[in-house]
């Protein structure tokens, strides 16, 4: 009988750690924990908002969401993303693969979208579009030199905020400046209905001439 019992206790137990297995229950709790410390301590970090992990064998895979600064561009998403998952492999023992999904702390879903709307989203264009459109808008402008960049900020699910940096010509005054940064603002609002905001920035870091440069480094 208790060689029975034993027997019955022993084969509990491995059930009981095969079912939270199936259930992607995590039995070692300190692993959430310590990947929820490491994500946070990120410096463009806002809140992690989501830890969840799943073992495999005597490792986890584990799932992290968090928010960042409203303002980061793509590329500067996918560097935190990278980055964060870097390093939860690297200080947290035990854990197998990391999916890190980074979000702006504004970006807003609305939770009453129909399906219907979700379907109309589909023909939007993408970031990449709304760009290269900008672009084409702010060469084709007489008394802009050159388009240094232009990058498209998601608000929400549909609309869309372009921060554009451009060159004029460096006798340009700052009032005349000033009116041309209203004037291809206004132009960039209407040539996209996805375009909620635009702002203009003047890059003055105008190179010196080959002659002037030598010069200074001859001296």
């Amino acid at each position: 009988m208790l060689v029975a019992g034993m027997i019955c206790m022993t084969g509990a137990e491995i059930l009981g750690e095969s079912v939270k297995q199936l259930t992607d229950a995590v039995t070692d709790e300190q692993i959430l924990k310590n990947v929820q410390t490491v994500s946070s301590r990120d410096a463009d970090v806002k809140e992690v908002t989501r830890v969840r992990a799943r073992q495999v064998g005597s490792s986890a895979l584990v799932d992290v969401a968090v928010t960042t600064g409203p303002d980061l561009s793509a590329s500067a998403m996918r560097a935190v993303e990278e980055r964060i998952r870097a390093k939860i492999i690297s200080d947290v023992d035990g854990v197998l693969d990391v999916d890190v999904k980074a979000t702006g702390e504004d970006v807003v879903f609305c939770p009453l979208m129909t399906a219907e709307e979700v379907a109309e989203m589909e023909h939007k264009i993408s970031a990449t579009e709304v760009e290269e459109g900008g672009r084409k808008v702010l060469e084709n402008h007489p008394d802009v030199k050159s388009v240094e960049g232009v990058t498209a900020h998601f608000l929400d699910t549909v609309t869309v905020r372009v921060d554009a940096n451009i060159r004029v010509d460096p006798n340009t005054t700052v009032l005349q400046a000033n009116s041309l940064a209203k004037e291809l603002r206004k132009l960039l609002e209407e040539s996209n209905e996805d375009i909620e905001q635009a702002n203009i920035f003047l890059d003055l870091n105008m190179e010196r001439p080959t002659e002037n440069r030598n010069k200074v480094l001859s001296q």
